[in-house]
Order: structure tokens, then C-alpha cells, then sequence
């Protein structure tokens, strides 16, 4: 009895082992991604090009986020910034496709008409009082519908401007 206690002491101490191994790995990856992320936002935010290349990205691809679906290097000044590896699911853009989203941004009234079509797309105000005012009446189906719609606009056209600069 004693040396099947001791046996099962030790395969518990071997067990427990193993999982802090484990575990200690897992939070050394997820440290490194943290601060890869972290670079890259840092890199996008005070490197003006950098910018301009991720905001090119975000164009092609709004859920792309820099540091977890792609990473920008950008060495020097004199040369542009490139994107290093592409870690997104999604295919990764042409450089002609980047280029044409470059120009675009570049164009001063782009913002204006990003908001703008985000504007058009919104349930108009009387459609979201209306279906506010029928919720608090007893009929939800309204507001689901308005709720929806509004949702469909956000994932279309994100606000995501925050970390781009």
C-alpha cells in the first residue's frame, strides 16, 4: 500500500510538472505577442509612413490589425515601409492593391467620403426613435431590425481611427 501511495505521489508530482512547463511556455508566447503587438502600434503611431501603410491595410482589410494579423518593418527613413509577414487568415494584399489604397488616402476628401458613406448606410434618426419608441412600447422587432442594420454598417465601415493616428 505504501509504495502504490508513493507512486501515485510521484505521477502527481510529474503531472503538475508537466502543466507548469506548460503553462510557463504559454505565458512566455503570449508575453512576446503582447509586445510584438505592442511595437507595431508604437511603429504605427509615431512613424508617419508606417501609418500611411497600415491605414492602406485597414482599407483593404478593416479587421486586419497591425502586430497581430500583419507586421510592418520599416529600418529607415529613406526607404518605405513593408509589410514583413502577413499573419492574417486572409490573403495577403498586392503590392499594386496597397499602392492604389496609398493613393487613395492620400487624397484629402478620402475621409470625408469614408463618413459619408457610413452617414448613408445608417438607419435614418426617425427610423431608430420610432424603433426605440415601439421597444418601450412592448414591440422589440423594430429595434432588433434597426439594431441589425446598425451593426451591418459598423462591421462594413469600422471606426478604427484610434490607433491609426
Amino acid at each position: 500500500m505504501g509504495n502504490g501511495v508513493s507512486i501515485m505521489f510521484y505521477l502527481v508530482v510529474i503531472f503538475v510538472c508537466f502543466w507548469v512547463v506548460v503553462l510557463w511556455r504559454r505565458s512566455r508566447r503570449m508575453n512576446s505577442e503582447i509586445r510584438q503587438v505592442a511595437q507595431q502600434h508604437s511603429l504605427v503611431r509615431h512613424d508617419e509612413q508606417a501609418r500611411a501603410l497600415a491605414r492602406a491595410i485597414h482599407l483593404l482589410n478593416p479587421h486586419a490589425s497591425a502586430g497581430v494579423d500583419y507586421i510592418i518593418r520599416h529600418d529607415n527613413t529613406e526607404q518605405q515601409p513593408v509589410i514583413q509577414d502577413w499573419l492574417a487568415d486572409d490573403p495577403r494584399p498586392t503590392d499594386e492593391q496597397i499602392r492604389r489604397a496609398l493613393e487613395e488616402i492620400a487624397d484629402s476628401r478620402h475621409e470625408e467620403r469614408y463618413a459619408a458613406l457610413r452617414r448613408v448606410a445608417y438607419p435614418s434618426v426617425g427610423e431608430q426613435l420610432e424603433a426605440a419608441y415601439e421597444a418601450r412600447n412592448g414591440n422589440p422587432a423594430k429595434q432588433h431590425e434597426v439594431d441589425e442594420k446598425i451593426r451591418l454598417v459598423r462591421e462594413k465601415y469600422p471606426k478604427s481611427e484610434a490607433w491609426l493616428g
